[in-house]
């Protein structure tokens, strides 16, 4: 299942950053004479209510969201990593870092990035910072307790008496030990971080228009006549974002399961 997986999440990642190599049509010139067009040959999935081909959009808008999600997770990890060795090797760190992680818990997602959107504005680079502010604590928790546990082993406490460096152990030995759970928690990190680009930018608090992403695709389809008789205006956006949680996801169930 792991290789099932791993072969749809790279078709994807092709479709997304080689596509537009192929299907070379600007996703941010509209055609005021194909406005809402159904597919043809001339654009293959169709047209929105600027007449803006709907293909290079989509492929535009999964890279973006595909972008935010990896910075944002990656910062996300490194965060966490980081306050977790603090906190696991020293205990006065330790009470600080589980209040600022309890603190951080409290704070429902959409609620608060909303309202931090709204005051600092919308745009990637802010995008991601309010990802992974709000969302680090959850692992950094996850983190302290699998670090604890092996820092008490008999091979790091050696490792220590020896005099070898904290930094020295984090990387050699610590990381290693814990790889599968450092996955399991980025695939599922991506995930949620894809979702939760794609549900701000749908109500206007993450990127905005004329820039594209599968969520301004999904809020510029935002009409009830477009349901049923104008699907192609957001339905392969939805289900590019089903698809690229499903397999981020599903992978790190893989990992989580050992297989």
């Amino acid at each position: 299942m792991k290789k099932f997986y791993i072969t749809i999440i790279s078709l994807l990642l092709i479709f997304i950053f080689v596509g537009p190599l192929v299907y070379d049509i600007d996703p941010a010139t509209p055609d005021l004479r194909n406005i809402e067009v159904a597919p043809s040959s001339e654009h293959v999935m169709g047209t929105d209510g600027l007449g803006r081909d709907i293909l290079s959009r989509l492929m535009s808008g999964g890279q973006k969201s595909v972008i935010i999600s990896l910075s944002s997770t990656m910062l996300k990890m490194l965060l966490a990593l980081t306050l977790a060795f603090i906190a696991a090797i020293n205990t006065k760190a330790e009470a600080v870092v589980m209040r600022i992680v309890d603190i951080f818990m409290c704070f429902p997602f959409y609620v608060i990035a909303v309202s931090i959107a709204a005051f600092i504005g919308s745009s990637m680079r802010n995008l991601i910072i309010i990802i992974v502010l709000f969302t680090f604590a959850p692992a950094t928790r996850i983190l302290v307790n699998e670090i604890k546990v092996l820092k008490d082993a008999e091979f790091i406490q050696v490792l220590r008496i020896n005099g070898i460096k904290n930094s020295q152990i984090l990387f050699k030995h610590i990381i290693p030990n814990i790889r599968d759970t450092l996955l399991v928690l980025f695939t599922g990190s991506m995930a949620q971080a894809i979702l939760m680009e794609a549900s701000l930018s749908f109500l206007g608090f993450g990127i905005k228009e004329p820039q594209t992403s599968l969520g301004t695709i999904l809020s510029v389809a935002l009409n009830i006549l477009n349901v049923g008789d104008k699907w192609w205006m957001w339905l392969p956006a939805g289900v590019l974002v089903v698809l690229l949680v499903f397999s981020i996801q599903g992978l790190g169930e893989q990992y989580a399961k050992g297989e």
